[in-house]
């Protein structure tokens, strides 16, 4: 069973500010305390935002803003594995992750054939090996990895010891996966978790509640407290919320800092239910 203090460090979700540049987006994250981000370095779709620093000058300038924010880069994304062979620039991206401080990528499945997927996670994974970089898979219902049980599936298959899986809540609960399998699972098998929260019932458009629609953690009614508790180990905790999309009355900083304080209200009220 993970156990979050109520002081974990904290990673932003790019998603979550995704109009924000990276300069910005550190900035403003170390304002509202948080210890880490990951960057959208890759579009997650066909003409979608992306960074991708492809000059040295851009990375030297995030290198120095991350320190000077006093926030580091956990990992980059989003890289869609297909069935056709890995693009050959994949290489030239890690390497301009490695190169801001980034040991993680974050990557999705699009293909529902696990024996195909955990082909080309391990033709990645190897690739990401030479750059220091772990592989995290994020399972969505609307791709063809959707579940914990595909993205578990592929990682096992792959056989690399840098391919994990991304515990994303909505796309957990959304996918209809299984507390008992997360409980179950290797530790090391998962790499990162996302927190955000929502509604019981799932909308007609489960994509657009995904990029737009998530709420604060402890603003719905996902069962958050038990997600945590299924989880074997307290890995690396991110919060992806975009709440840019209700809250332009506010500042990027302001805006960050509400998604701070309603994860660390979650991780309390679930502490002091543990101790009763």
């Amino acid at each position: 069973m993970a156990a979050y203090a109520i002081d974990t460090p904290l990673s932003l979700a790019h998603l979550s500010e995704i109009e924000t540049p990276p300069l910005a987006l550190l900035q403003a994250a170390g304002q509202a305390g948080f210890d880490s981000v990951g960057l959208r370095t890759l579009p997650a779709s066909v003409n979608g935002v992306a960074y991708p620093l492809s000059s040295e000058a851009e990375r030297q300038a995030v290198r120095a803003r991350s320190a000077g924010a006093g926030v580091g880069v956990l990992y980059v994304e989003l890289v869609s594995l297909q069935s056709s062979a890995l693009d050959t620039a994949l290489g030239t991206s890690l390497a301009r992750g490695a190169a801001i401080g980034a040991t993680r990528l974050a990557v999705a499945g699009d293909e529902p054939d696990t024996a195909l997927m955990a082909r080309r996670m391990a033709e990645l994974c190897d690739v990401a090996a030479l750059h220091g970089m772990a592989v995290d898979l994020e399972f969505m219902p609307y791709r063809g990895i959707a579940t914990l049980h595909d993205a578990l599936e592929v990682v096992s298959q792959c056989g690399r010891g840098n391919a994990h899986v991304l515990v994303d809540a909505l796309h957990f609960f959304r996918s209809g996966s299984d507390l008992r399998e997360l409980s179950n699972c290797p530790a090391e098998m998962l790499g990162t978790f996302q927190l955000c929260d929502a509604p019981l019932a799932a909308p007609a458009d489960r994509v657009a509640e995904a990029r737009l629609h998530r709420l604060l953690p402890g603003h719905g009614e996902l069962p958050l407290a038990e997600l945590l508790d299924a989880l074997p180990a307290a890995i690396p905790m991110g919060v992806e919320v975009p709440l840019y999309t209700v809250r332009r009355d506010l500042d990027v900083a302001d805006r960050l800092s509400l998604l701070v304080q309603a994860t660390r209200s979650l991780l309390a009220s679930i502490t002091d239910r543990g101790s009763r």
